[in-house]
């Protein structure tokens, strides 16, 4: 994955701080190893011992002249502090490590030789000539001793100098690159911050442009709602314009064929009489058509508030049941009816025509004997109306049109009808409040079930058995 910008910088800087820490640290590495010399001090040690084995050296010379042998035991005194010191820790460890421990376990042998012959109580100072050789031999030990520290010291002091050094670099380098990658950082955060304007800007200017489209969108929207409720106003109008012109010469036609047919058979040859059959049939449908116009177009411009009161589902769908009766005797209409009374809040004209829709489209599209079922209850706070019948049924291609105004399934275009009952149904339905579904299969008939909500203490009820079981030819 490729790291941005601000990634590469901010590891960039945690490098530097790391080799910022760890040149701190070698800084006090050295320190230490600066105050751990000056409190040993190994060639310090080595150059007084050797010193002092020169002065013991000279004060040997002087007893031979001066017969004073206090003078050469008070040097030898101090010249045997001096080794002892080197010969004892952590000195000791310190030559041992250059290499110069066997020179001063030797400087100590010899220490020993000169202090058993000073030791003697019978020193003589006349023979102090004889201790020269072995002081001589001293110094020279003291003195390899003292050359081989110098050196070792000298390494040490340049090596700790580059070390010392390169740490100074470093520190250089980690201040350097920090104020470095701070200073890209700081230019890194400008360049995002300045993104960052012109981003809000941008979105800024976008928000003020979708305002302004959402505001345009609205006005064309609310535009087009005006012109489609003048639409709908107009065609409403035209349809009830039309339909009351046509009724008044379709009903002329309808009472002359009916009472032509009412006339003395001797009136009426057999082959009028058909004709005139054939003319009320059709003026009946037309009629019949034209009371769909004018029913779906008064719903749709209708304010049921006014209307609406508190109703019996029962005693509506008993009414409705019994002009079905009326207009088709031959068919058997099966009633099952709640037990209680179903009250709701609505329009009884209004529903008594969903009920008629629905049992005129049952008797339309089933054929005689099968009956047609019609019940009523309560399921919680909601009343139901079922009609049922075993006639064509819907195809599945159409059920999701049944509702449309005009639209007729293609397996039942050849019986009379508009289109407009189902429509109306679900209008009416859905202005009370409710709802109205169905099941259906292919010629085997079709459920239709309205619900609406109950009210009284009936929208807390539970479900209401049935009590009507009626079954009736009309």
């Amino acid at each position: 994955m490729r790291l941005r910008g601000a990634h590469v910088a901010l590891l960039t800087f945690a490098c530097f701080v790391l080799l910022f820490a760890y040149s701190l640290v070698q800084l006090v590495h050295i320190d230490r190893a600066f105050r751990k010399e000056i409190m040993e001090g190994n060639l310090w040690a080595a150059t007084q011992a050797d010193r002092e084995v020169q002065n013991l050296m000279l004060t040997l010379y002087r007893v031979g002249q001066d017969r004073d042998a206090d003078d050469v035991l008070l040097r030898f005194d101090i010249l045997y502090s001096r080794i002892a010191l080197m010969a004892d820790r952590p000195q000791i460890d310190y030559f041992r490590s250059i290499g110069a421990g066997d020179d001063v376990a030797e400087a100590r042998a010899l220490l020993g030789e000169l202090d058993a012959a000073l030791a003697d109580d019978g020193f003589d100072p006349a023979q102090a000539g004889a201790l020269v050789p072995r002081v001589a031999a001293l110094s020279s030990v003291l003195r390899q001793i003292t050359n081989a520290t110098a050196h070792d010291e000298r390494l040490d002091r340049h090596t700790r100098r580059e070390a010392l050094l390169r740490v100074m670099q470093l520190l250089l380098l980690a201040v350097g690159g920090t104020f470095a990658t701070g200073l890209v950082m700081a230019g890194l955060m400008w360049r995002n911050t300045r993104r960052l304007m012109r981003v809000q800007a941008a979105l800024q200017g976008h928000r003020a442009e979708l305002e302004q489209t959402v505001a345009a969108r609205t006005r064309e929207l609310h535009d087009a709602l005006m012109v489609e409720r003048r639409a709908k106003e107009v065609y409403r109008s035209f349809i009830v314009t039309v339909s009351h012109q046509f009724r008044t010469p379709v009903s002329i036609i309808h009472m002359i064929a009916q009472r032509q047919l009412r006339a003395a058979p001797a009136l009426l040859s057999p082959d009028l009489r058909r004709k005139f059959a054939r003319i009320l049939d059709a003026a009946e449908r037309l009629e019949r058509l034209l009371s769909g116009f004018l029913a779906s177009a008064s719903v749709e411009g209708r304010d049921i508030a006014a209307t609406r009161r508190i109703v019996d589902l029962n005693r509506i769908a008993r009414i409705a049941a019994g002009q079905i009766r009326e207009a088709h005797p031959d068919r058997i209409l099966a009633l099952r009816l709640a037990a209680g009374a179903l009250e709701t809040d609505g329009d009884p004209v209004l529903l008594e025509q969903v009920l008629l829709n629905l049992l005129s489209n049952a008797v339309k599209y089933s054929d005689p004997p099968a009956p047609i079922r019609l019940e009523t209850g309560r399921e919680g706070g909601r009343v139901f109306c079922r009609v049922q019948d075993h006639g064509a049924g819907i195809p599945p291609s159409a059920q999701a049109a049944v509702f449309d105004r005009f639209y007729r399934a293609p397996n039942v275009e050849r019986l009379p009808g508009a289109g407009v009952g189902l429509s109306l149904v679900r209008d009416i339905v859905s202005l009370h409040g409710g709802e109205v579904t169905f099941t259906s299969l292919l010629g085997k008939g079709s459920e239709f079930v309205v619900v609406m909500p109950a009210t009284g203490d009936q929208a807390h009820a539970t479900r209401m058995p049935a009590a009507d079981h009626s079954v009736c030819r009309g």
